[in-house]
């Protein structure tokens, strides 16, 4: 592995570690500080928990009035940008995601809603992407700069594992506003002319579906997470836990089983199968003898192939799962 000088130097200067740790922290509360921006990380707290865009008026400013978000943006990118030329190797202080092509960066995060800076590189050329996403958010994206062709989709017949999903081509530049109601819409770009920053406004549903991922030429359904972000903590930690072999976790999947989106106790219940056939074959089982609950169809036909396939389940003894 090759390290570069300076930062290998770094790695033994904890004071000039602490200074650059220092200046950034200092630079994100002097930004927030600024009157603009904290009305705005004000109002995204009332929109986070709730309210309506119409009554969140710095919110409701950037993406109503053309040229709002860029006189608030433009400011504090130019104060991190000067800050990153005078500490080159200084760490982001925010909440950010790289990979080919797309950069985000999460300016802040109140209740349900987000705040984010979006960046497509066209430099590459243009692209097709082969699928779309479509989470459960209502979306405000403002156009700080650059030019791009986009799709705007919807999802017009939903089968569950499949979709028809229309696409109408749009072509955007800085100060346009695009809005995404629910997790039936959602766009993709397929040429961004040099770079496009976009302004990212999100809240997610109150009880959000499942984000789901499509292919676009055959609206077949590739991926599906939580959407909501504690519930995909939860999975995160239940797939931890059967990829460490904790049986001991086996009660608290079954448990887990019991209550929150069909999603995460389907998540769960297979991960208690995993660990324990006994602990979470039983509980199956009872999901599968009681017809109101939401999962009660797809646990009977699990029960029963697994029934079929391992007649030793009828056993119910603790074990791994065969399956």
């Amino acid at each position: 592995m090759h390290i570069d000088p300076q930062i290998g130097a770094l790695r033994g200067d904890h004071a000039a570690q602490r200074t650059m740790r220092s200046a950034v922290a200092q630079a994100v509360e002097d930004c927030r500080q600024e009157p603009g921006l904290a009305a705005v990380l004000a109002g995204l707290g009332a929109y986070g928990a709730g309210a309506e865009l119409e009554d969140c008026s710095g919110l409701n400013r950037l993406v109503s009035q053309r040229g709002a978000a860029h006189s608030l943006i433009a400011p504090l990118v130019g104060r991190l940008v000067a800050l990153h030329r005078e500490n080159p190797l200084a760490q982001l202080a925010f909440r950010h995601q790289s990979r080919g092509g797309f950069h985000f960066l999460q300016l802040g995060a109140r209740g349900r809603a987000t705040l984010a800076l979006a960046l497509h590189d066209g430099r590459g050329g243009p692209t097709s992407p082969a699928t779309a996403t479509f989470p459960d958010a209502e979306r405000h994206e403002i156009v700080l700069a650059g030019r791009a062709e986009l799709a705007l989709l919807d999802i017009v017949e939903d089968h569950g594992g499949s979709a028809r999903i229309d696409s109408v081509p749009r072509r955007i530049m800085a100060g346009e506003c695009l809005r995404f109601a629910d997790a039936t819409q959602s766009r993709i770009v397929q040429n961004a002319e040099g770079r496009l920053l976009v302004l990212r406004l999100a809240r997610i549903a109150r009880r959000p579906q499942p984000t789901r991922q499509f292919d676009l030429a055959t609206g077949r359904l590739v991926h599906r997470a939580s959407g909501d972000r504690r519930e995909s903590r939860h999975e995160m930690m239940m797939a931890l836990m059967g990829r460490m072999g904790r049986v001991d976790a086996a009660p608290v999947l079954a448990e887990m089983a019991r209550s929150g989106s069909d999603h995460l106790r389907w998540q769960a219940l297979r991960e208690c199968l995993a660990l324990d056939s006994g602990t979470g074959f039983e509980e199956l089982e009872r999901i599968a003898r009681s017809p109101g609950d939401s999962l009660y169809s797809p646990a009977k036909a699990l029960c029963a192939r697994l029934v079929e396939a391992h007649p030793q389940f009828t056993q119910k003894e603790s074990a791994p799962c065969p399956a």
